[in-house]
């Protein structure tokens, strides 16, 4: 069996894509007629595993393609020509095949939109959504350039938080180097010297030369252990970035946590406010959007979507569900009685974008050197129960 991937419309001219596993593309064909509707287009599906799939969308700048193809829009080009011409630019890779079947399939009377949605996860949701509201109002371009902006300054603060952590990280780092330089290398010579005295020791020395016992009776072993501790090191971080940064654990962390939450709710606005830019409705923009968020947050996004659907008002929303502070409640208040919503809500991203820069900076200046005197403190304790031995022993002459 083969996957297939349909594209139909309906009498009423909505549009609906469908996987459908059959022997060949006729049987496809036919499954996907069941129903009424008339098939667009059918082709074997393009579905890669996860892995590939996230390889590929890290190496494609979606902004730069939004910006790119908006110009060429605006420069007077039809989409299928601007598409050619994205295509043409890509080369013969991956993404160059995909843009050519996106112009293929436009040719072939399928909105934009449907397109992009046949390529699978290559083309981010959000983009498309921003798309299919475009089709909708019929400034494309507009909508385009809109996404491209929203998606560079998204880009510019997530690039302002991981700057700020680098300098923390490299100080743990190092500082995790020099210990282990000092574990596995000079306590163990350090306690060969020790033991030949037979002097009584202190009990934090005995575990440090204990320690130094074992590296030196079995330095494979031990060598193996740092090696696979740095590898689950390295691997559960990568599995915190990727995957886990939304768990609900992140935000009950004094510093970090609030930083986070801060960044969640600045991408949640900012991107709400883009999409009501875009035509599309509120509850909607909201409900894509809640995956941004943390388990959390989340959560308090359904219980907003689903006042909203009852008639509740925006601004009462946000505050009962908790999602919101009272000031930004406040402002989306005004924005109800003046219509602008759209434009608040921008406001409310930037002024809360200014608000969060202003925590990373202190927030940086605070956790740099509380590492150094934690890192220190680390080092100068081993340091000194190495030592201990020699101040008693030299009393002890005395």
């Amino acid at each position: 069996m083969t996957a297939f991937d349909v594209v139909l419309r309906s009498d009423a001219g909505q549009y609906r894509n469908l996987r459908v596993a059959a022997a060949d593309r006729n049987q496809a064909l036919e499954q996907a007629a069941l129903d009424g509707w008339q098939v667009l287009g059918c082709e074997p599906s393009r579905s890669q595993p996860a892995a590939a799939r996230r390889r590929r969308r890290t190496a494609f700048d979606v902004a730069a393609f939004a910006h790119e193809l908006a110009s060429l829009l605006a420069a007077g080009l039809s989409v299928t020509h601007a598409l050619q011409t994205l295509a043409q630019s890509a080369g013969a890779g991956a993404l160059g095949r995909e843009l050519t079947a996106v112009g293929q399939a436009i040719a072939e009377g399928i909105p934009l939109s449907a397109a992009l949605e046949r390529q699978g996860e290559t083309f981010p949701p959000l983009l498309i959504a921003t798309v299919r509201a475009s089709e909708m109002t019929g400034d494309l371009s507009e909508s385009l350039l809109r996404y491209a902006g929203h998606q560079q300054r998204l880009r510019a603060l997530r690039d302002k938080v991981l700057g700020a952590a680098i300098y923390p990280l490299l100080l743990l780092a190092l500082g995790a180097l020099v210990v282990l330089f000092l574990l596995g290398v000079v306590v163990p010579k350090f306690a060969a010297l020790i033991e030949v005295t037979r002097h009584e020791l202190p009990w934090s020395s005995r575990l440090l030369m204990g320690w130094g016992r074992l590296v030196s009776e079995h330095p494979g072993g031990a060598a193996v252990a740092a090696l696979g501790l740095g590898i689950a090191l390295v691997t559960g971080l990568r599995h915190l970035v990727v995957d886990g940064a939304r768990s609900r654990w992140i935000e009950s962390l004094p510093v970090v946590g609030r930083i986070v939450r801060e960044f969640r709710h600045t991408q949640l606005f900012h991107t709400t406010g883009m999409l009501l830019h875009g035509g599309i409705p509120l509850p909607r923009a909201l409900a894509m959007c809640g995956r941004l968020l943390g388990s959390a947050d989340q959560a308090r996004v359904d219980e907003v979507v689903r006042m909203l659907r009852q008639g509740r008002s925006f601004s009462d929303a946000l505050q009962t569900s908790g999602l919101s502070d009272a000031l930004t409640a406040g402002m989306v208040a005004v924005a109800e009685r003046t219509g602008a919503l759209a434009e608040i809500l921008d406001r409310v991203a930037q002024f809360k974008e200014a608000r969060l820069q202003r925590t990373i900076e202190w927030a940086s200046r605070l956790i740099e050197p509380a590492l150094m005197v934690f890192i220190g403190l680390v080092i100068g304790s081993i340091v000194v129960m190495m030592y201990l031995p020699i101040f008693d022993l030299a009393a002890s002459l005395q």
